[in-house]
């Protein structure tokens, strides 16, 4: 179900949070959060501007995406959490890097699954998409979408274009079917239009790029919120492997 576009009702008020230290929850890459619009002077961005643009964006109670922080993270437990904002394209598609306080957060989700979403993509992909959630479905998979999908659903504005890719959230279930899943994502890499991107899970706050286990790269880049590895390809696989130690 759609995230409520209802603007929020509240007057703007000064800010309690700096010098708090709150316990910070356990958050992923990709994971949303909405936050309270009555605090705008606790949002930190690098351009004044933008600032303002994510202000007016939490005040139609849209939300934010959790993102790796690469220039200057947060030390754990800090209480702040790096937030990404993804502009449509009637706002020139520019990414907006944020931290905020995370009391500021009220409510946290994931990004939509590919069956609600789907029908949210170009006429001409709808099938593809439907036909691809239904088969990862089958393998024990749990399928979402972020990027430009996601958002056009989550929002309603305009964030597809011809050239778009669709990335794919996957995350293994307890009865994952690696080697389906692999054959499915496989035949689907060859999709030209549109072209399948994106990441599987292999834990809450670990993720590789599907499309790299299916190279044969020795090597695959693990992503984390608080930074980046290298392991071996088939170590990640076996991470993958419902009851097979990792």
């Amino acid at each position: 179900m759609r995230p409520d576009h209802g603007a929020w009702i509240g007057e703007a008020r000064a800010h309690p949070f700096r010098g708090a230290s709150p316990g910070t929850p356990s958050f992923a890459r990709h994971d949303l959060v909405w936050l309270d619009p009555a605090y705008p002077d606790a949002i930190e961005a690098g351009r004044v501007e933008d600032r303002a643009l994510a202000a007016a964006w939490i005040r139609t109670n849209r939300p934010l995406v959790v993102r790796r922080d690469e220039q200057s993270p947060a030390p754990a437990g800090s209480g702040w959490i790096a937030l990404g904002l993804p502009l449509p394209t009637r706002l020139d598609r520019r990414r907006i890097g944020l931290r905020v306080p995370d009391a500021m957060i009220v409510r946290r989700g994931r990004m939509p699954l590919l069956a609600e979403a789907g029908p949210s993509a170009f006429s001409g992909w709808r099938a593809l998409l439907r036909d691809l959630a239904r088969d990862l479905a089958s393998c024990g998979a749990t399928v979402r979408v972020y990027g430009s999908l996601g958002w056009q659903y989550l929002t309603g504005e305009g964030y597809l274009h011809p050239a778009s890719d669709i990335d794919l959230l996957i995350e293994p279930g307890a009865r994952l079917n690696l080697r389906r899943l692999l054959a499915v994502l496989g035949e689907a890499a060859w999709a030209d239009r549109p072209r399948l991107d994106g990441e599987i899970r292999l834990a809450p706050d670990r993720a590789v790029a599907w499309r790299e286990l299916l190279s044969n790269a020795p090597q695959v880049l693990v992503r984390e919120l608080d930074g980046l590895s290298l392991v071996p390809r088939a170590a990640a696989l076996r991470e993958l492997q419902p009851g097979v130690p990792a």
